[in-house]
This record gives structure tokens, C-alpha cells and sequence, in this order.
């Protein structure tokens, strides 16, 4: 009994002490963490963002940006309801579920697993039963468990960074779908105001018409202009309908009326600060998503360097059993046994599990890359249509205020005879232009602003 006691652990020292020289053998590649070495360009987002910025517009909360208290009200019940990001939150579970299991992956295993059988031979029944608890475990003398660790802790961060970027693009989409409301609002309420005036000039032209002032055909051409803006205000109102029902749909609710804040309440902030480039990459959740990619691979490679290497497993069982004959009661038995499983030929399966590694590695980097330029791009384009919009804005303000100047004043030629009904409806038509071109210029603004902070990954 001694001597096989002492074979066994001779067998079990031989086992590790090769394992440990190939180990050691094998250097330190296969432990190495994974080590971010990715940079980003100094001029990623062009001539956008000034070397001295060190505040971002991604780093602050929604809250902080969008003000309105009707809008934030509406932002939270679609955190809370909208079901992608109930998607995204259980996707992050799951990952969670998945790391708790891979970091106890390095502990034994234990089954308990009974059995019994009944024979027969020459008319001899032979009962013999076994009641055994089963421990195994395998050595992490390649890393093995390790490696698992480590990508199951790199799926779960770049799982949580996918939830984040659900829930910022939900918010913006929300506030961008809120503040079109608010600008249809003002299109309508123009379109209304406008109505009002026309249907003054159109009365104020019959009178004329009937003094013999003005031919027929100038009153029917006032009536179809004005039909023309009757017209423009049933399609608003239609497309405010239907608007509503998309915000409604972002907060998983059926469609219904939507309140919210008169026009200009929404007050832009004077100063926008991009940041560095280095600061994209660490507030953007895509970015950070994309750089979590290039983690997952590096851990799959190892895992197929590893594959070449022994899988070592020790295993115990105690319990009892009464062997193979009809002795009851049973016996106490204890059982030790070590495995070492070497890969010699597995028809070149570990070697192109390998190389596919090492390809979707540089996938991932190459994934990583276009995901930067495509940030850095964004940027730039939100945040030139931002000072653009702003530049506009002061145009479109003395244009309008010129075009009401002159609707006034072609007005009272007309009444005093001394003008034509062409000129007061061509200064009427085109100060309604501008009215309508000033507020689409306002929400690109406001959309370029929740672009812009989209694009710098705020939440």
C-alpha cells in the first residue's frame, strides 16, 4: 500500500515538474495582460479641437445640457421603458453572469455521483453499489484559466460600454425628436399668424376690387395664395402627428399627445468645448467598445497559443462501496488520480485556430481604427454645422426684420393705389420664406448641438 502511495506522488511530482519546465520554457507570453497600445492622432478631428481644450462636452450628464424640465421627464421614462435598452441591460447580465463563472473556474469542481448495479451469473445475484463525491481541478500551470478571466472581465466592460451608447443615442434621439416638436410648433403658429395677415390683404384687395382698383384675376391669385398657407398648415399639423407618435414610440408607449415647452426656451451654450483627442477615446462608448475588441481577440490568441500546451487535471474521489461482491455493509474509499492531456496531431485545427486568431485580432485594430476616424469625423462636421448655424442665425434675423419693412411699406402703396397687388404678395411670400428658413436654421443648430454631444459620448 506504502509503495503505491509513493508512486503516486512520484507521478503526480513528474507531472508538474515538466509542466513547470514548459512553462518556463514557453517565457512569459502566455501570462502577458493585455497592454493598450493603441494612439490616437493628434489631428483626428481636423482643425475642430484646440490643443488647450480640457473640458468636453461629452463629460457632462444630459441633464446638464438639455434643461427643460419637460424633455428630462421624458428622457428618464425612456430610460426606463425603451426596450432596446432593457435589451442591452440583460445582454450586460448575462456578460456579468459569465465573468462570475470564469473567475471560479480556477477552483476544483465537485459532482456527486451514485450508482448501483444488479447481475445475475449462474443463478448468483450480485449486488454492488458506489456512493462516491468527485473532485477535479485543473492546474493552471499554461494560463489557460487565466486567459478565460481575462476575456470574460474584457466582454463584460465592452458589453457595458454598448449599454452606455443605447442609452446616450436614445437620449439624444429623444431631445432631438423633442425639439422638433417644439420647431414644428413655431412653423405652425407662423403658418397661423401668416393666415391672419393674408386674409386681411385679401379682404383689403376686394374692397379694392370692387372700387375698381384692381382686375379679378388679383383677387383670385390672393385667394390661392392664401389657400397655399391653409394647405401648409394641415401638413404641419399632420407632421406634428406623426412626430409625436415617434417620440412616443422611443418611450414604448402608445401615441398620444406630447407636452412640451413654447419655442426658445432651449438656449444653446455660447462656448463649445471638444476636448482632446485622447479624451474621445476615453468618453466615447464606441470607441472605448471598439478598444475593448482588440482586448477580447488578444485573449483569444492566447487561449489558441495555449491550446498547444498540456491540459493538467487532478482529480479525488472518497466515498463508499462494496466492490464487486454481495459483502454489505460497504467500505470507505478514497481515490486519487492526475491527467495530462498533450495535443500531438489534431489534423492542423489548433495551428488555423491559431492564425484565425491572429486574423481577428487585426480585425479588431483595423475596426478600431475606422471607429476613431469615423468619430473624429463626426465631430468635426457637428461642430462646424454649430458655428455655421450660429453665423446664420445673424443674417436671417436682419433679413426678416428688412422683409418686414418691406411688406409694411408695399402695403400701403397698395391701399393708396400706388403699387400693385404683385409686389405686396411676392414681399408677403417672401417674408414668410424667411421666417420658416430662420427656425429650420435654429434646430439644425439644436440637432448639430445633440449630434455634437452625441458624437463626444455624453451621457
Amino acid at each position: 500500500m506504502k509503495s503505491e502511495e509513493l508512486r503516486m506522488k512520484n507521478l503526480l511530482f513528474v507531472i508538474c515538474y515538466l509542466s513547470l519546465s514548459a512553462a518556463l520554457l514557453s517565457g512569459c507570453s502566455l501570462y502577458r495582460p493585455y497592454e493598450e497600445q493603441q494612439t490616437v492622432p493628434a489631428d483626428i478631428m481636423g482643425d475642430a479641437a484646440l490643443p488647450t481644450d480640457t473640458v468636453s462636452l461629452g463629460t457632462i450628464g444630459w441633464r446638464q445640457l438639455f434643461t427643460d424640465p419637460l424633455l428630462q421627464q421624458l428622457i428618464e421614462r425612456a430610460l426606463q421603458n425603451n426596450t432596446d435598452v432593457q435589451q442591452a441591460q440583460l445582454t450586460v447580465q448575462q456578460a456579468q453572469n459569465d465573468l462570475a463563472s470564469a473567475r471560479l473556474s480556477g477552483l476544483p469542481s465537485f459532482s456527486f455521483e451514485p450508482s448501483g448495479m444488479l447481475s445475475r451469473f449462474n443463478g448468483i445475484a450480485t449486488r454492488s453499489y458506489i456512493i462516491p463525491l468527485t473532485a477535479s481541478w485543473q492546474l493552471n500551470v499554461f494560463g489557460q484559466v487565466t486567459s478565460r478571466k481575462r476575456q470574460a472581465r474584457a466582454r463584460r466592460q465592452q458589453l457595458d460600454d454598448y449599454r452606455q451608447a443605447v442609452q446616450s443615442s436614445l437620449a439624444a434621439n429623444v431631445a432631438a425628436t423633442y425639439y422638433n416638436l417644439v420647431m414644428l410648433d413655431r412653423e405652425l403658429q407662423i403658418l397661423q399668424e401668416t393666415q391672419v395677415v393674408w386674409e386681411e390683404s385679401l379682404e383689403a384687395m376686394r374692397v379694392l376690387f370692387e372700387a375698381g382698383l384692381y382686375m379679378s384675376p388679383a383677387v383670385y391669385q390672393m385667394e390661392a395664395s392664401l389657400a397655399s398657407v391653409q394647405s401648409g398648415i394641415v401638413e404641419v399639423q399632420q407632421t406634428i402627428y406623426t412626430t409625436e407618435a415617434t417620440l412616443c414610440l422611443l418611450l414604448s408607449e402608445s401615441p398620444h399627445h406630447i407636452e412640451r415647452a413654447p419655442f426658445g426656451r432651449f438656449v444653446m451654450p455660447s462656448q463649445l468645448h471638444v476636448g482632446l483627442p485622447l479624451r474621445l477615446l476615453q468618453v466615447r462608448p464606441d470607441v472605448r467598445q471598439a478598444a475593448r475588441g482588440i482586448e477580447v481577440a488578444y485573449y483569444d490568441v492566447q487561449q489558441a497559443r495555449q491550446a498547444f500546451y498540456p491540459d493538467i487535471t487532478l482529480t479525488a474521489t472518497l466515498g463508499w462501496s462494496n466492490g464487486e461482491g454481495t459483502v454489505n455493509p460497504a467500505q470507505f474509499l478514497a481515490q486519487a488520480a492526475a491527467s495530462l492531456v498533450q495535443p500531438l496531431f489534431m489534423q492542423g485545427k489548433l495551428r488555423a485556430r491559431y492564425k484565425n486568431a491572429q486574423i481577428e485580432q487585426e480585425k479588431a485594430r483595423l475596426q478600431f481604427a475606422q471607429t476613431l476616424l469615423n468619430a473624429g469625423n463626426e465631430v468635426y462636421q457637428q461642430l462646424c454645422i454649430c458655428h455655421k448655424t450660429e453665423q446664420k442665425a445673424a443674417y436671417l434675423t436682419s433679413i426678416i426684420n428688412s422683409l418686414r419693412e418691406a411688406y409694411l411699406g408695399t402695403s400701403e402703396l397698395m391701399k393708396n393705389g400706388t403699387n400693385t397687388y404683385v409686389e405686396v404678395l411676392k414681399a408677403q411670400e417672401d417674408l414668410l420664406t424667411a421666417q420658416i428658413t430662420e427656425v429650420q436654421n435654429h434646430f439644425e443648430g439644436i440637432q448639430a448641438l445633440i449630434n455634437l454631444y452625441s458624437a463626444l459620448g455624453g451621457f
